[in-house]
């Protein structure tokens, strides 16, 4: 049979709507499924972290792994005093936790940065910041702020925020493409410098109500737990203050009235700061203004 060629009909290949609907189209889809996939991989990484035990995150994540330079420890003489004096404390809340907590280990730097900040870092890891001591001023408020972050500890909030992370990360550069085992020795090796790990605002509010009771158990009253938020609202006065609904933390009025309410019902002397510490902060500030 002889095969003899024909001209196609006109439009076989044309649509009646414009291309650029169908390719609008497509994207969104594509964005869409993407969207949904993260988060479901973001979901399942949060709930598997609780599998982990702490023994191995803490490995994982220990100081000579972590890249901590950035928070690097002070080596002078009332530097070396402070972080001696912060270890023994978070050491002391941490013994009268409970025994469910008994698994976790701490381990205290002071960050060269003189904005008053604390927080957690996977395995462990507190960072407290130079500027801190100059926003507290008692012991039983530098206990709050350390009890706060060991609370994200305890809870996992430090490996879980990593782990969503990581996840979407390797799931996007599968995607994407990428080199993916240098990618994750360099997450894994710089995780220390992700100084702003995000907690959602229910995770920073149960670790305020875990630090005041632990505060009370530590003390026997809950006096000094509003001082630092006291503190950072006063900074904020003269700043303009985030709107709660943008940031991953309570409104700091809110955190204010809560922990002043609770001060009020369990009230009690405050504990001084050695004069060591004191002298440390001032020292921080002359540093700051120079």
């Amino acid at each position: 049979m002889r095969y003899t060629p024909v001209q196609p009909p006109e439009g076989i290949n044309v649509i009646d709507e414009h291309p650029l609907k169908s390719f609008f189209i497509l994207t969104v889809g594509t964005i869409g499924v993407l969207i949904v996939v993260v988060a479901v991989l973001g979901l399942a990484a949060d709930y598997l972290v609780k599998y982990i035990p702490v023994e191995y995150e803490q490995n994982l994540f220990s100081k000579e792994s972590v890249y901590l330079m950035p928070f690097a420890t002070d080596k002078s003489e009332e530097g070396l005093q402070t972080k001696q004096y912060l270890q023994n404390l978070v050491d002391e809340l941490h013994a009268v936790a409970g025994e469910e907590y008994a698994g976790h280990h701490f381990q205290v730097e002071i960050a060269d940065d003189y904005v008053a900040n604390a927080f957690a870092v996977p395995g462990g890891h507190i960072i407290v910041t130079k500027g801190l001591f100059s926003s507290i001023e008692s012991e039983n408020g530098l206990s709050m702020i350390l009890a706060h972050e060991m609370a994200h500890h305890y809870e996992r909030h430090p490996l879980r925020s990593t782990g969503r992370g990581l996840v979407i990360s390797l799931f996007l550069l599968t995607v994407l493409g990428a080199d993916g085992s240098s990618f994750l020795q360099g997450f894994l090796g710089n995780t220390a410098s992700i100084t702003n790990l995000a907690f959602s605002r229910q995770q920073e509010a149960d670790s305020d109500v875990f630090a005041s009771d632990l505060l009370m158990k530590f003390y026997g009253h809950a006096s000094g737990a509003a001082e630092f938020f006291q503190y950072v609202e006063s900074e904020e006065g003269s700043i303009g203050e985030v709107p709660s609904f943008l940031s991953t933390h309570p409104a700091t009025e809110d955190r204010i009235s809560n922990l002043i309410e609770l001060e009020n019902q369990y009230a009690g002397n405050k504990k001084p700061l050695p004069n060591f510490l004191n002298n440390y902060a001032a020292s921080a500030s002359e540093q700051e203004e120079q």
